[in-house]
């Protein structure tokens, strides 16, 4: 059973006050006296996710002390009861949480300020353990039973969630309707490369006390159980998308899930998780990696061929100049003095990353609601990830 905070903590813009903005604030330092005498929030640069809801909100204070922020960011929980479940199973906002509260301070390329956090606590590390291991070995019927009906079987917590950051003006972000330019990739894959680097091989990746989550996932067999479950819908729903060779790889991906997941999630480097261009801010200090909520410690591929499985233009030349991009990450990597990760077993590894792309592009068409724009973000990924994939899925 969820135990409540003693504390307000707002789970919408209807209910954040100019009271609570204010001790928000405060907490931090960048106030002292000052309070907040009015705010206006959902103003351009907001956004929903089908994780959660990211509020910009703008603060009038009463007296303008030097540090007071004129706006900040405000993430709530997705209001969405079924994404919120599939989101909390895999630690989606104690992961953000934990990554501003233990890295942010020191992280080695910009990230947004920490000014506030709060959250209900969650049941101890031991206890959902135990229940992941014991759902995890349920039989592959049930499992695929679950897994056809995960929204509503994965249930949402109680928990409150509230997190306030550094609102970053005027920045340059490329979603994913759009193909960023090559030289944005170039600066990403090179922000990438020192951010492995300084992590790299250090020995908190490996200390669960610190980053307890699975980069790929906490349950292969649960996971595997809804993609069965969606896998022959999707393909018979989308056959463009969801071609012969977009499935083979994915169905590799599934074949193999439980030896990949342990050789993905190889605690070499820091991972961001979730490295679209959606959550990388171009601003005038450089470029601001933003959204930890998929963070944890893995193989640098993971980041990579996630990154260019959604940003390379489809079409006959994109393998090539996939291929091209991974050399130029990894020669920044080599350059920034990781010497014992060689170019073969870096590009293998982005080919597993692709199939793994697939492989979660069924389970968002199947099982998420997450549309962006007017269309999915499956059918907006799906072609993208297919002109990156080679013939036969990798041989290991």
């Amino acid at each position: 059973m969820t135990r409540c905070l003693p504390l307000e903590i707002p789970q919408s813009v209807g209910e954040l006050t100019a009271g609570w903005l204010t001790d928000a604030v405060r907490s931090s330092g960048l106030v002292q006296d000052s309070r907040v005498v009015g705010f206006e929030a959902g103003s351009p640069g907001s956004g929903v996710g089908f994780q959660g809801q990211t509020i910009r909100v703008s603060l009038d204070w009463d007296v303008n002390e030097p540090d007071a922020p004129t706006a900040v960011l405000v993430k709530f929980p997705s209001a969405n009861r079924g994404n919120r479940g599939l989101g909390e199973t895999e630690g989606a906002y104690d992961r953000e949480f934990d990554f501003y509260e233990r890295f942010s301070a020191n992280f080695p390329v910009r990230v947004p300020r920490l000014v506030y956090s709060v959250r209900d606590p969650g049941p101890p590390q031991v206890t959902r353990k135990r229940q992941e291991q014991i759902v995890n070995g349920l039989p592959a019927p049930l499992l695929r039973l679950i897994g056809r009906h995960a929204r509503r079987l994965l249930r949402a917590s109680k928990r409150r969630y509230a997190l306030v950051l550094e609102y970053v003006p005027d920045a340059r972000v490329t979603t994913a309707l759009d193909l960023p330019p090559e030289e944005d990739l170039s600066t990403i894959l090179s922000t990438l490369a020192r951010m492995h680097a300084y992590f790299w091989r250090r020995p908190v990746l490996a200390d669960k006390t610190v980053i307890e989550w699975s980069m790929v996932t906490q349950m292969p067999n649960v996971m595997n159980g809804v993609y069965r479950a969606w896998r022959d819908d999707v393909v018979l729903r989308d056959p463009e998308v969801f071609t012969d060779r977009f499935m083979r790889h994915a169905d590799w991906f599934r074949d193999h899930i439980v030896d990949l997941v342990v050789h993905l999630d190889e605690p070499l480097s820091f991972r961001h998780g979730d490295c679209r261009t959606d959550n990388m801010l171009f601003a005038a200090g450089g470029l601001v990696l933003v959204d930890f909520g998929v963070m944890g410690s893995g193989r640098p591929a993971g980041d990579v061929a996630y990154l260019l499985s959604e940003t390379v233009p489809p079409g006959p030349g994109a393998r090539d100049t996939f291929l091209r991009l991974c050399r130029e990450y990894h020669r920044a990597l080599v350059a920034a003095g990781v010497d014992d990760h060689p170019l073969d077993e870096f590009l293998e590894d982005c080919d597993i990353v692709l199939a793994l792309q697939a492989y979660r592009t069924v389970l968002i068409e199947g099982a998420y609601e997450a549309d962006y724009g007017d269309d999915s973000l499956a059918h907006l990924w799906g072609p993208r990830i297919g002109s990156l994939l080679c013939e036969e899925p990798p041989n290991r």
